[in-house]
């Protein structure tokens, strides 16, 4: 007997061919991340993407499938979102934000229940976005509803909710700290390193302990390092030792310190 057909529905391979149908028909995308050598992900084309419980789950959706090693919108959309496992399924809308992921494996029905579980709580967060107003002085609200847009890969909303946080003087000195720390992280994930290392020395300027200002210390040399400056990562780690030597993250800074010294002696690092 022949295998079921791959594919029951009209999958899309351009991503932008997606996103255009996606904002014409007001529909999510759901992403297929594959590659050749997997062999669940063949276990998905086979026996889930035919099946009725998922075509159920997906018939108001844009179908997109890329090949993670494509060298274009596979390879790229994968680096975007940090997949480090296949199969991985992405539910976004048209302007690449995430709704969720998906990772692995899941037979027929519990596909089908997680693509309406994330959709759930999506729609839940836009609900708590649109209503952002009315809580317009609970400060750890706001700030938790700016981290959630990160968490979708919204970094603009996410930065500018963090910015009027850091630059409303009635924000308690706490939260002020973390949005700081949270607005530095949020441009780093956007690879806006220039911006990050702008934002944590803006916040020096406020700052000078505290957990958050430490994190953000942290994150200057985690910096570093993306930009390929690894005596620089070095050196921050070095003085974050001797600036903060009770703090709680001495453990992780001597981990990282030890293994970025051992590179640069053995020249891996250049």
């Amino acid at each position: 007997m022949a295998a079921p057909q791959a594919f029951a529905g009209p999958w899309l391979k351009s991503l932008s061919a997606a996103q255009k149908q996606a904002a014409d028909d007001q529909q999510l995308i759901f992403v297929d991340l594959f590659a050749d050598w997997c062999g669940w992900c063949h276990q998905l084309e086979q026996q889930v993407f035919p099946s009725e419980p998922f075509q159920k789950a997906t018939v108001n959706h844009v179908l997109l499938r890329l090949n993670t090693e494509d060298g274009g919108d596979g390879t790229k959309l994968a680096q975007q979102y940090q997949v480090a496992s296949l199969p991985t399924s992405v539910l976004m809308t048209h302007d690449a934000i995430v709704v969720g992921l998906i990772k692995g494996f899941l037979p027929p029905e519990r596909m089908a229940a997680a693509i309406k579980d994330l959709e759930s709580k999506y729609a839940d967060f836009q609900k708590r976005a649109a209503n952002e107003i009315t809580y317009a002085t609970n400060y750890q609200k706001r700030l938790d509803l700016a981290r959630e847009f990160r968490v979708h890969y919204a970094f603009a909303p996410s930065s500018s909710r963090f910015r009027k946080l850091i630059a409303d003087p009635k924000v308690p000195a706490t939260i002020r700290d973390q949005a700081y720390y949270e607005l530095a992280l949020t441009q780093f994930f956007d690879k806006k390193f220039d911006d990050a290392m702008k934002t944590i020395r803006q916040f020096s300027t406020v700052q000078s302990k505290g957990d958050s200002y430490e994190r953000s210390r942290l994150l200057s040399a985690e910096v570093y390092v993306y930009q390929g400056n690894y005596l620089g990562a070095v050196n921050e780690l070095k003085n974050f030792k001797a600036k903060f030597p009770g703090s709680t993250l001495i453990p992780h800074v001597d981990s990282v310190l030890s293994q970025l010294q051992n590179k640069l002696a053995s020249g891996s690092m250049q």
